[in-house]
């Protein structure tokens, strides 16, 4: 139903601006003009010959403005149209749009300073007494106090800070009321909020990357409470003057530093003052706070949390870009793991022992690219001339690896980029060298593994058993020591390291091959932002790329403007299009883990999943994999492209997925049924090694890598199958041991052991095969007590003792290597005979390619909208063709979409 003229016309009218509508004038040159006063001006004055003042012409500074009314309809126009004619508003024009303008009104409007035009509206008005027509005038000059840009309007009423963006020349904005304190500047006291507070002026500005601000950290009484409360004062700092300043640095965690913390710990938190003001803070920094101030009091601290707006986007980008000056350039690292407890302070004190008595270990074990595969603590006198780790080390061990402060991904710079980095704990300093040397030992040696099983499952301790943070700690150490360069004492035996999947000769002169080897070798590490991934990484990043005399590339830099999936996306696409590589796609992570909606299936989403890839750092001896016989900026005739989400590139297909295995923890259930089917479904040989079969699965498992060889060395069946049998049996014993009724329990164990047929099966076809054979299974639940021993048992002394054998000293355990490879991995059989492991997420149908630049076969799956378009499900092993052996002269390259 149409309205009437008259109601349209009176709706028109009421959506017209109103006259007291509040604009910016924005200042520009010529304002500032003479006026010659006469007898009637209160400040004429009879001694002055010339009785010239000068005064600002609001009236040569046009308001621009949009009125949206004026674009919906020919009637709507001319109302507004009609409006501004009456009104004095000119109707103005520029390339891009069609805008309103009318001068400025001083009662109603505010004059708007640019930051590039403070010092011109400051220096006009004593400029203009030099021109021609006012030399040797006698000029009125007014001294009020500062701020200059006021010194020439004797009766301001209202200052608008302008925080943030600034307004373009033609943008219409208004200055509403939020309902927050206003600012306000007091000639006396300068700013003050409206209820009295005092702000600094350092509040008001943003930080750019040329400066920093600093905490200095004392103690104050709460003004509500009474209680004693940390209290910050915040200085601003030329970061030119930051070695001078002679600054400490906090690293910590922002939330809980403990897993093993009740949610009203975790989720607690207290008031500090910031400048007089009442500010709350996580708890683990409030403790913090206590310690610096009585271990380093006077001494100015930097604190991301305090001495960054963590809520202006502009700012924070800024800062985050400088951090690696901000932390290399401190006098001191400090790095905090929460509140002291006896348990912490005791794994400190192990880790400062064992660090500083491990060194030469540590360097003969990268320097020969070997693992001792030391898993019995009482030999470690005897192997390293140390002492064994007594109950109260391996405790505190426990406590101190169980810190989330290692699974940050902001602490990679933190601790890299410094000369000088302690863990404070109870007002003690601990060089942080002894807790990455210790976990380096820990884990090379073997020695983890005894201190994992030194603890049962009823002791305290064992939660923290699953959280231990040893990996992420000896990578801390590691990229330490590579940005050491060559003042490390690691220097001779980084390069055992391959953190580049075999690129990093090829494609050294590019920021994108530092940050892979940095992606490479960093996985695992968390950030609350998922974006910080990538820019945790960027001090380092800058740091090492600086050093090489490299510019580091516009994708990697701060921006927190920009979402999670296109940050991603452009990091990938550079990295890729830079390296001219597909070696990132080994990289990607099972689709069920991967966090970032919209995001491409060939770009890394960067989730902190401990998972190894094909490609993950390792040492060079055991070699890399070019299944696609790719070389870099030389294999031209196959090259791949990225168009927006798509990435176009050359393959051919494998065979199709015909069958799919338990994982590694799912072996741990009681049941290797599938895995026995995959293996009864082979031909007796693997064709494209000329194996056993059962050989090869065995081999395809641990992707015939033993850590420091490949193909690898001394992979005895006998030595699986114990591992393959204790893995049954635990999953029996953990199934059904906790059930009270014990009968109950010996009938589900039973009947468990009559479906494990297939055991008999794959041992009567590969009689020495990793499988144990059922009546092992059913002696070794009767030596556990979950089965009473039956009649019907047969001999079974002499098979229990082989699978018993004890391993000699430093042999490769089993358990680790298949723990390293097969975790969150499936073994899987294709339709052509290809035998391989792959994620988790792999399903029957999805197809085995090899794509011309991934080092690694991949598993694709279709999307069904075309033929040629896939989804990537991840990176595989494929056992026989991981060196390109199927790459023949008579093989057809399809192109195909990924998208």
């Amino acid at each position: 139903m149409d309205l009437a003229p008259e109601l349209r016309l009176q709706i028109w009218q009421h959506a017209i601006p109103k006259d007291d509508l509040l604009g910016l004038a924005i200042y520009k040159k010529g304002c500032w003009q003479p006026r010659f006063l006469t007898p009637s001006d209160w400040d004429y004055e009879e001694v002055d010959p010339d009785n010239i003042r000068f005064e600002f012409r609001y009236d040569f500074l046009p308001v621009a403005f949009n009125v949206p009314l004026a674009f919906v309809n020919d009637e709507a126009r001319g109302v507004v149209l009609s409006w501004a004619q009456r009104s004095g508003i000119e109707i103005m024009h520029n390339e891009s749009q069609v805008y309103l303008q009318r001068q400025m009104n001083h009662e109603i409007d505010a004059l708007y300073l640019p930051m590039d035009r403070i010092e011109d509206f400051e220096v006009e008005p004593l400029d203009r007494q030099f021109e021609e027509d006012m030399v040797h005038q006698e000029l009125f000059y007014s001294e009020e106090p500062i701020p200059e840009s006021w010194a020439w309007f004797n009766n301001i009423e209202t200052v608008y800070v302008v925080v943030g963006q600034q307004p373009d020349e033609h943008g219409h904005w208004e200055i509403v009321d939020h309902g927050e304190k206003p600012i306000i500047w007091d000639i006396e006291r300068g700013f003050e909020l409206g209820d009295g507070g005092t702000v600094l002026n350092d509040d008001l500005y943003t930080l750019d990357d040329k400066s920093f601000r600093l905490a200095t950290v004392g103690q104050a009484n709460h003004p509500d409470t009474g209680e004693a409360v940390p209290s910050i004062t915040l200085t601003t700092h030329d970061l030119l003057d930051a070695v001078e300043i002679g600054y400490n640095a906090l690293s910590y965690t922002w939330g809980a530093p403990r897993i093993n913390m009740t949610d009203e710990e975790k989720d607690v938190k207290r008031s500090i003052l910031m400048n007089e003001k009442i500010v709350d803070v996580q708890t683990n920094l409030y403790d913090a706070l206590h310690e610096l101030r009585a271990a380093c009091e006077g001494i100015p601290v930097w604190i991301d949390a305090l001495c960054i707006n963590q809520s202006d986007d502009s700012e924070r980008s800024a800062q985050v870009s400088v951090m690696n000056q901000i932390y290399g350039k401190a006098k001191r690292v400090i790095v905090w793991l929460g509140k002291p407890y006896p348990e912490l302070e005791a794994g400190i004190k192990a880790a400062e022992r064992l660090g500083t008595e491990s060194v030469p270990h540590i360097l003969r074990m990268l320097g020969t690219q070997t693992w001792d595969f030391t898993y019995d603590m009482s030999l470690m006198p005897k192997l390293y001339g140390m002492e064994p780790l007594n109950e109260e080390e391996g405790i505190g061990l426990f406590n101190l690896f169980s810190c989330r402060w290692f699974t940050r991904v902001w602490v990679i710079q933190e601790v890299s980029l410094a000369e000088d980095v302690v863990i404070l704990c109870n007002q003690k300093f601990t060089p942080f060298d002894c807790v990455g040397l210790t976990a380096t030992f820990l884990h090379y040696s073997g020695l983890i593994l005894a201190l994992m099983f030194s603890v049962t499952r009823e002791h305290p301790a064992y939660p923290l058993m699953r959280a231990m943070n040893v990996y992420q700690s000896e990578r801390l150490q590691l990229l330490r020591e590579w940005c050491k360069g060559e003042a490390s004492v690691w220097g001779g035996v980084l390069s055992t390291i391959d953190f580049g999947a075999g690129l990093a000769q090829e494609n050294q002169d590019s920021s994108s091959m530092l940050m892979l080897r940095l992606l490479f070798s960093t996985f695992g590490f968390e950030a609350t932002d998922p974006r910080d991934i990538v820019y945790g990484l960027g001090g380092i990043l800058r740091h090492m790329a600086s050093e090489r005399g490299l510019q580091v590339a516009s994708e990697f830099e701060p921006n927190y403007a920009i979402q999670a999936k296109d940050l991603f996306q452009n990091v990938s696409k550079n990295i890729i299009e830079t390296t001219d590589s597909l070696v990132l796609l080994t990289m990607l992570r099972d689709p069920s883990t991967r966090k970032t909606p919209g995001l491409p299936s060939w770009a890394m989403d960067y989730s902190a999943v401990m998972c190894n890839s094909v490609h993950g750092p390792q040492f060079r001896s055991v070699g890399i994999f070019d299944a696609s016989r790719y070389t870099p900026k030389v294999t031209t005739e196959r090259h791949f492209t990225i168009q927006e989400n798509t990435l176009t590139a050359f393959g051919f297909p494998l065979g199709a997925v015909q069958k799919v295995a338990e994982d590694f923890e799912e072996s741990f259930l009681g049941r290797l049924d599938r895995l026995a089917d995959l293996l009864l479904s082979m031909k007796p040989v693997y064709p494209h090694t000329n194996q056993p079969a059962d050989e090869a699965l065995l081999r395809t498992l641990i992707w015939d890598n033993d850590l420091s060889n490949r193909p690898a060395q001394n992979v005895k069946n006998e030595r699986f199958r114990q591992t393959m049998l204790e893995q049954i049996t635990m999953g029996l014993n953990r199934i059904y041991a906790a059930e009270a009724d014990k009968s109950a329990v010996e009938d589900q164990v039973l009947s468990s052991i009559q479906t494990m047929g297939y055991l008999d099966e794959v041992a009567a076809k590969y009689p020495s095969s990793f499988f144990p054979k059922v009546n092992v299974v059913r002696a070794t639940c009767v030596q556990l007590g979950l089965i009473k021993p039956q009649e019907d048992d047969g001999p079974v002394t002499e098979e229990i003792k082989t699978s018993e054998t004890p391993s000699s000293e430093k042999a490769i355990p089993p358990r680790i290597v298949m723990g390293s490879m097969w975790y969150a991995h499936r073994p899987f059989l294709t339709d052509t005979g290809y035998l391989g492991a792959g994620y988790l997420s792999i399903e029957a149908g999805d197809e085995l390619w090899i794509v011309s630049g991934s080092p690694a076969p991949l598993i694709l799956r279709k999307t069904g909208a075309r033929d040629d378009e896939f989804t990537i499900v991840g990176e595989a092993y494929v056992h026989g063709i991981m060196q390109g052996e199927t790459v023949t002269d008579d093989v057809v390259w399809k192109k195909i979409q990924m998208i």
